[in-house]
């Protein structure tokens, strides 16, 4: 009976990629679609950023909700739940949101939040209920499916948006309808807990801090922080003082939790920041037209869905701390070397964004083999949600960062290697290159906490 748990369970876990991968790549494709957005809408270009920030909002704050959920609600319900949402929203924002950009920033959000049991359900079921020794895996094809969504969104969006309409780009998450078949036969239909109550209170506080510190690192606007601030204590005391809070206040005493998911954050951010700059470098140092930028950018992500899918063999072999040490010791000379070579030619930034993309994607699965290993089983569904949580919030952070630095008057004095127009982007990927560096000296202090695998040495 045990095999054929587990078996069912692998049978439906292509169908939760599927789903996955259907809602993610419609937040890929909103860059690509947001000039014609303004155009039909007749609104101002920073405007259509909307989208996109309350799409990521809405990823962060149902990745807690789903993961907490399922402690006490089957997978298999959540699921179906979310499917439903996912296409509801998506009709809702072909029909009246092509009409009202307010209505389909509303639209947008009932759809990525239930469209995201894809990505918060899947980790929390590969390690449920398939065997410990192909966790790592199944965390590298997480990765695999960001990645792929990625790609799909870029190619998708131009080619709705050029050829046949944007509004119909959001056909593309019906086919999730064809997955419920599969799902509702091949998944167990049980819970951890018989009995559990929705955290309401602390949800909405977490949503509320996600918020405003989205529109306070967008917009900036000191109001925004100093609420983000206090919202950030409200929340603290509310899981302090409510037992029946959604994330327990062990989970912050929990220090090799906490750095883990921190540096998860930061490394995840420091990618999203290189994406953000490559256009710009890309269009400033060689002069490539925007459209022609997604060419380049394309077969980075190819690599980059093959190393992630292939990620979990690595860290089966050599253990998740020697991985990220290698990878991480991998994107510093990666971003190094980007840096003294930029001017060289479009075709060596190319060979960089690529190398960068599949180091990027190896690092996702041992920091998730490292993060599940910290967490008691009764603490995998709110520990991963608050996990994915913080790592949608660490590239909006980074992204505005880069941004700021993009600005900085020192930021554009020149090295003794790099000089010329070059040297804003060299010096940016310098100080990325030195945050990976943070990220390799903490993984080599926290090495013996982490020291759990067979792998590990």
């Amino acid at each position: 009976m045990k095999s054929e748990t587990r078996y069912d369970v692998k049978t439906a876990i292509p169908m939760i990629m599927i789903v996955f991968i259907s809602s993610a790549t419609m937040i890929g494709s909103f860059n690509i679609i947001a000039p014609q957005l303004a155009a039909d809408f007749h609104i101002e270009a920073s405007i259509t950023s909307l989208l996109g920030m309350i799409a990521m909002l809405a990823l962060g704050v149902a990745s807690v909700i789903y993961a907490t959920l399922s402690d006490y609600v089957s997978i298999k319900k959540l699921m179906l739940a979310g499917i439903l949402l996912l296409n509801l929203g998506a009709l809702l924002s072909l029909l009246a949101g092509s009409q009202n950009y307010y209505l389909l920033l509303a639209s947008t959000a009932v759809m990525i939040g239930g469209g995201t049991c894809g990505s918060g359900l899947f980790i929390i079921t590969a390690t449920r209920y398939l065997p410990e020794e192909e966790h790592s895996k199944y965390f590298g094809f997480n990765a695999a499916c960001v990645n792929a969504s990625f790609a799909l969104g870029i190619l998708l969006g131009g080619f709705f948006a050029t050829y046949i309409g944007w509004k119909f780009l959001f056909m593309v998450p019906l086919v999730s309808l064809l997955t419920i078949p599969s799902l509702m036969r091949n998944l167990p239909d049980k819970s951890e807990q018989k009995k559990g109550k929705l955290d309401l209170t602390g949800l909405g506080l977490l949503a509320l801090f996600t918020l405003l510190i989205s529109i306070y690192l967008n917009i900036g606007g000191l109001i925004y922080l100093v609420g983000s601030a206090l919202t950030m204590v409200l929340f603290f005391l509310h899981i302090t003082i409510c037992k029946s809070a959604f994330i327990s206040i062990h989970f912050f005493k929990n220090r090799n939790y906490i750095i883990a998911v921190l540096l998860a954050g930061l490394a995840l951010g420091i990618q999203s920041a290189f994406s953000f700059l490559f256009s710009f470098m890309a269009q400033t140092v060689h002069e490539i037209p925007l459209n022609q930028v997604s060419l380049i950018i394309l077969p980075s992500y190819v690599i980059a869905i093959i190393s992630g899918a292939n990620s979990g063999k690595i860290v089966n072999r050599l253990g998740a701390v020697k991985t990220l040490c290698a990878m991480t010791a991998f994107l510093i000379a990666v971003l190094g070397l980007c840096a003294v070579t930029l001017d060289k030619s479009p075709f060596v930034l190319g060979i960089f964004c690529c190398l960068f993309a599949g180091g990027c994607s190896m690092i996702y699965a041992p920091f998730m083999t490292i993060v599940v290993s910290t967490l008691k089983p009764s603490e995998i569904g709110a520990g991963i949600g608050f996990f994915n949580l913080m790592t949608s919030i660490g590239p909006s952070i980074l992204i505005v960062l880069t941004g700021k630095m993009m600005s900085m008057k020192i930021m554009t004095r020149p090295l003794p290697i790099v000089t010329g127009t070059t040297s804003l982007y060299a010096n940016i990927l310098f100080v990325l290159a030195m945050m990976y560096f943070v990220i390799l000296c903490v993984l080599l202090l926290m090495k013996n906490n982490y020291h759990f695998e067979k792998g590990e040495s």
